[in-house]
């Protein structure tokens, strides 16, 4: 099963029908501390500018060579190296 239909499919399980940010807090790609910082910050700043976007963690979304990787849904779109500043601008481009 490749990447992105497992995420729809996991996604789909959960039951999740708003745009979503899905951000991977696995331990293979980079330190869980990091990958918790970057879905706290995204957390707080949907809530306080984007309340119809959700931020969704998963434990590992086996693109493992350049985390943080968070992926984007709907259409899903796997990031790499997702900072604080650069979730917020995909949290802002999923609102659009």
């Amino acid at each position: 099963m490749g990447k992105k239909r497992k995420l729809r499919k996991l996604m789909h399980e959960r039951e999740v029908t708003a745009p979503s940010l899905v951000i991977c807090v696995g331990k293979k790609c980079c330190d869980r501390a990091e990958s918790r910082a970057v879905v706290d910050a995204a957390r707080s700043y949907a809530a306080a500018q984007h309340p119809r976007i959700h931020v969704e963690t998963v434990g590992c979304l086996h693109v493992c060579k350049s985390g943080p990787i968070a992926a984007t849904y709907p259409v899903i779109k796997f990031r790499k190296h997702v900072g604080k500043k650069r979730a917020r601008k995909l949290i802002d481009k999923l609102d659009r």
